[in-house]
């Protein structure tokens, strides 16, 4: 990732500015901005004397696929990664790139396959991971052992890259490679997160926040209008619309015209499943949506609307990490500084580092990429660290180090978290967005401070995380935006999981989801932090997994399932715990860790 250096900018008049404006404690980055939008006017012209040949590229790419290629081939053969699993293959669908226009081209989907252990195979399960922006492929092709572990070693199974993401085709490259991209958000608030005054009353922390809304907003205008420049037309393909019907149609080629279709999608994959069984519900066979995105509102609403509904259980989340560090003491969270804490006091003394930051951004000479950790960063770290309370030891050792003095396990987390390579993940969203009009940069910050003081202090920390917002610059019209019903009876009913204390997609969503599609659905609720069931280990939800795809059993209505990990797990006592297990829970415990890594950290 390219730091603010590379730039051409004065580090030392650079934090001279911050300096003046710490010591009158005025809020950062509301002045000199025009220097700054000459350095983005320049950096986009380069962009823009590329996007011609990369354009011509990209064309000359499509004439190839349409002359080699016919709808309908479905191609196979060995997977050449060192990570692939002996045995998995790897190959790709040639697919409508319009369904509803035939002359319009090819799509290539990326395919992997991990094929059934078992002799009595049952037919393919589809995989996604979320994002949306998450390549899928691997899920078969490395990881196809572990995921049989949850769902069954009767079913192949089939992991794919979605519309424009990972090796599908047409790819969304609206840069010229990722540096590009990374160089042209670096240091801006779209990877440097909002900064927000301790204040939310405060006049000036309102003004600050409309200030750098003003920015994103030009970032999101400018970034699309070089996405139209470079792709054209072939950027309104990307939907989850389009997903749904290929994996309608690759369920075809794969199994049979009548064969149902299986799904098991965490995150953004549960968007995905929520269109697939409503757009297809006669072919829904084992269908499982983990970590439940509310598709309704994930169509209908703006994305600066999301974060008071979807960030209800954020903060709860937060309390519960730095509450389970006070109880788990120093010795396994470093974040406590005494046997016996008061949670209260360890939330205090974080809040506090936080909040100065705003004031007094931190040096962080000695990161991979050495820069800044500021307020936005700080938050950000914490939001993503949330999602794994597996990782809480680490990340409470990392944000220790930077309260002592040393962000460069925070900075270079941050780094290393970035798996967008270009806009493909606003590709999905905003194809997906039914059209709003464009809000003012005062009506997008004053929605967020209601977010802000009443949901989750994470709001505006999830707009930079999640990058779905700017689509009301989105300069194409999908061919098909579907918005409903949601509500089809299906052919068998789904399994929807969601956890206690989810700080990106909370249990609200899933009884959402669970109500709209009544009796088509039944509701399995995991009694832990972090985002989707594999957060944690938990033998109850996996096994009640395996029996529904097994032969469709569903848990009782009000099921919820206990997890067998904590997030601070004491040593001696744990090990012994785990070595009670059978072989077979054994297993099942190691393959929900594998699963998550593979989802996450893809």
């Amino acid at each position: 990732m390219t730091d603010y250096y590379s730039w051409g900018v004065d580090a030392e008049k650079l934090h001279s500015h911050v300096a003046s404006e710490n010591a009158s404690k005025q809020p950062p980055g509301t002045r000199q901005r025009t220097k700054w939008f000459g350095r983005v006017a320049l950096l986009v012209g380069f962009y823009l004397a590329c996007s011609t040949v990369l354009k011509r590229q990209l064309d000359d790419t499509a004439d190839v696929w349409d002359r080699q290629h016919r709808v309908g081939d479905l191609i196979w053969g060995p997977c050449t990664d060192p990570r692939d699993a002996p045995g998995s293959e790897c190959g790709y669908a040639i697919v409508p790139l319009d369904y509803f226009n035939g002359s319009a081209g090819v799509a290539k989907i990326a395919l992997g396959r991990y094929r059934a252990q078992s002799s009595h195979r049952k037919g393919s399960v589809f995989l996604n991971p979320g994002g949306p922006g998450g390549p899928g492929k691997s899920l078969a092709t490395v990881s196809g052992r572990t995921f049989q572990s949850l769902v069954g070693d009767e079913y192949d199974m089939i992991g794919f890259d979605p519309r424009g993401i990972g090796e599908t085709e047409p790819r969304t490259q609206c840069f010229p490679n990722p540096e590009a991209h990374n160089a042209f958000i670096a240091n801006t608030v779209l990877e440097r997160g909002y900064d927000v005054g301790p204040n939310l009353t405060d006049p000036l922390t309102r003004k600050h926040l409309i200030a750098q809304q003003r920015d994103v907003d030009a970032l999101w205008n400018t970034q699309f209008e070089i996405c139209a420049q470079v792709m054209g037309d072939k950027l309104k393909y990307m939907g989850t619309s389009t997903v749904a019907r290929d994996i309608d149609f690759i369920a075809s080629l794969l199994d049979g015209e009548d064969a149902l279709i299986n799904y098991y999608g965490l995150s953004y994959g549960t968007v995905i499943g929520q269109y697939l069984v409503n757009m297809f519900p006669d072919r829904v066979g084992r269908v499982v949506i983990d970590g439940v995105v509310d598709a309704i509102a994930w169509a209908t609403e703006p994305a600066y609307k999301w974060e008071r509904y979807w960030q209800v259980s954020t903060d709860e989340t937060y309390r519960q990490f730095l509450s389970d560090c006070a109880r788990a003491g120093p010795t396994q969270c470093a974040l406590s500084k005494k046997a016996n804490e008061e949670p209260a006091d360890v939330i205090a003394r974080v809040e506090a580092f936080v909040e100065n930051l705003y004031y007094r951004p931190l040096a962080v000479p000695n990161a991979t990429v050495p820069g800044i950790l500021t307020n936005g960063r700080a938050r950000l770290f914490l939001l993503g660290a949330l999602e794994s309370p597996s990782s809480w030891s680490a990340a409470a050792r990392a944000f220790s180090q930077a309260i002592d003095g040393d962000g460069s396990a925070v900075l270079n987390s941050l780094q290393a978290s970035q798996f967008l390579v270009d806009l493909e993940r606003s590709a999905v969203s905003c194809n997906d967005n039914k059209p709003f009009p464009a809000p003012t940069p005062e009506e997008v910050i004053d929605e967020q401070l209601y977010a802000l003081e009443h949901v989750s202090r994470f709001s505006l920390s999830v707009v930079v995380a999640e990058p779905d917002a700017g689509c009301q610059y989105w300069p194409v019209t999908p061919p098909e935006r579907f918005l409903g019903p949601w509500n089809h009876t299906l052919r068998n009913p789904i399994l929807i999981i969601s956890n206690t204390a989810d700080p990106a997609t909370p249990l609200a969503n899933g009884k959402v989801v669970h109500e709209t599609l009544g009796n088509s659905s039944r509701l399995l609720v995991q009694d832990s932090p972090g985002h989707c069931s594999l957060a944690l280990p938990s033998l109850c939800t996996v096994r009640a997994m395996r029996a529904f795809f097994a032969n469709g059993t569903l848990p009782a209505e009000g099921t919820v399932c206990d997890v067998d990990q904590t997030p601070f797990p004491p040593g001696p006592q744990f090990g012994g715990a785990e070595a009670a297990l059978s072989a077979e829970d054994a297993e099942i415990m190691a393959s929900v860790r594998e699963a998550a890594k593979a989802v996450f950290l893809h």
